[in-house]
């Protein structure tokens, strides 16, 4: 019941526009579907006091800062970054510019996991005019040792191991108006997929090689004890109820 709830507060009617067309459907069809509650994109971008810059100079900068080149900031020495920048991810921050900066220099994933990011679904938010959403499917393979890790050995029955999937993330980037990346961000949102237990970030590859910090955060999701009373409790409640009716 109290699962359910949860469910029904956070879940809004969806009509699935990209589900397979069904025989002599014409597919532009259901490309022209109009979906209620959808955002008004025409009336948004017609706002005298949207953000000035278009959706594809704010894609194309947040590929710019993402490439090898830039590196979110890590290659050249924080220039693409505002003065006001933030970091802030599911448990980590918000912190600032100069710890962000100081933290990656002395935390190089690259250093230790031939990394694949796989981004992909680039779009501008239609109401945070200044905001670039992306998603990546990111894989690691260790090639180094991290956190006294070593990577297991070609002859290693758990050679395997050295390949890691992360879950599919979510990402952001605000810019200001000077194009500088105002806010850096992503979460989790598929905890069910990959093999570093659902998390992602750095976590992901802590957990990855067996050295993931002894904090809950950086384990797997696990309910609460008061979470799993309250499911049980309500789950009682339900069974009992449907007797009462019978």
């Amino acid at each position: 019941v109290l699962t359910a709830a949860i469910i029904a507060a956070v879940a809004l009617p969806i009509v699935d526009a990209f589900a397979s067309s069904p025989a002599g459907t014409n597919s532009n069809a259901l490309e022209a579907v109009k979906l209620v509650g959808e955002v008004d994109y025409d009336a948004l971008a017609a706002d005298p006091s949207a953000f000035p810059h278009s959706s594809s100079t704010l894609i194309a900068r947040a590929k710019t800062i993402l490439n090898p080149e830039v590196l979110l900031g890590q290659k050249d020495d924080g220039e693409c970054l505002s003065p006001d920048f933030e970091f802030v991810a599911a448990v980590v921050g918000p912190i600032g510019k100069e710890e962000y900066l100081g933290a990656l220099s002395n935390f190089k994933l690259e250093d230790s996991f031939d990394i694949q990011p796989n981004f992909f679904g680039f779009s501008v938010d239609p109401i945070m005019r200044n905001r670039v959403w992306f998603f990546n499917r990111q894989t690691g393979t260790h090639i180094a040792p991290f956190l006294g890790a070593e990577p297991k050995k070609a002859d290693d029955k758990d050679v395997a191991k050295n390949e890691l999937v992360l879950p599919p993330q979510c990402y952001h980037i605000d810019f200001d108006d000077e194009l500088k990346m105002k806010e850096f961000g992503f979460y989790t949102v598929d905890r069910r997929q990959g093999n570093t237990g659902g998390l992602g970030g750095a976590f992901a590859y802590m957990y990855g090689v067996g050295k993931p910090l002894p904090i809950p955060e950086c384990q797997p999701f696990k309910r609460s004890f008061r979470f799993r009373l309250l499911s049980f409790v309500g789950g009682l409640a339900q069974k009992f109820g449907k007797k009462e009716k019978e």
